[in-house]
């Protein structure tokens, strides 16, 4: 069985020596890389120094930091000039790191793992203490296992979890293509990685889990069908 305590060691909040947006944007250049190995390493330190960047996923490009840095969280919420109290969601590099952030059984991963890696934010109660902005104002937590090779990756090197949200000012149209990322956002984040367009294209579909209930909050690019066959395996899964 997965152990809370290995993952609550892992992210522990961490303030001191962290690096700020002004000092690593005077240090580095890293604006718009295009992918490759080496330039998501460079993205990658970024995030573990303390820094925010935009890289993409399976839907849209993210913005993100990593959920020990309190201070880089605070920053995409003041860039996005996103209320607090609308958390972030936190992307995994597998489906198992969920038992150890939220509150999943072990006999959950079977059905964790035929919905993930895959376009879906699942909502529900957080098991360990993140940073303000890490969780809901009502103990959720919403996370997501993109199926995306580049994030997958940047997400193991940077440390399997990572606070994000969509790489937009509030209100609009979320950039599925590096090219439709605001100048102002690339201008306030420390580094970008461009892999030109997210597969998906669209937004994640949405599931909250309250209550042993299941609510579809959001479709976003998945069909009807993917739609039913995820509630149908939620609905089982917090029934049994």
């Amino acid at each position: 069985m997965l152990k809370n305590a290995g993952f609550s060691e892992k992210i522990e909040i961490e303030g001191e020596n962290d690096v700020t947006g002004q000092d690593m944007g005077e240090k580095t250049n890293l604006k718009s890389l295009p992918y490759s190995q080496a330039n998501l390493q460079q993205v990658a330190k970024v995030i573990k120094d303390g820094g925010i960047a935009v890289f993409p996923t399976d839907t849209i490009y993210d913005i993100g930091c990593s959920v020990k840095k309190p201070d880089a969280l605070k920053r995409i919420f003041k860039i996005k000039d996103r209320p607090l109290n609308q958390s972030l969601s936190i992307l995994i590099s597998r489906p198992e790191v969920a038992l150890e952030i939220a509150d999943f059984r072990e006999k959950d991963l079977d059905i964790l793992k035929k919905i993930w890696p895959g376009p879906w934010t699942i909502i529900t109660r957080a098991r360990v203490q993140l940073a303000p902005g890490g969780v809901g104002p009502d103990g959720s937590v919403a996370l997501r296992c993109p199926d995306h090779g580049i994030a997958l990756e940047l997400l193991r090197t940077a440390g399997d979890t990572l606070a994000v949200s969509s790489a937009n000012f509030s209100g609009s149209k979320s950039p599925a293509r590096f090219d439709e990322i605001d100048p102002e956002i690339l201008d306030q984040v420390d580094a970008a990685l461009d892999a030109g367009v997210c597969p998906l294209a669209g937004e994640t579909a949405i599931a909250k889990i309250e209550k042993k209930r299941v609510h579809i909050v959001r479709t976003g690019c998945v069909s009807k069908d993917e739609v039913a066959r995820v509630e149908t395996l939620l609905s089982q899964m917090v029934s049994e």
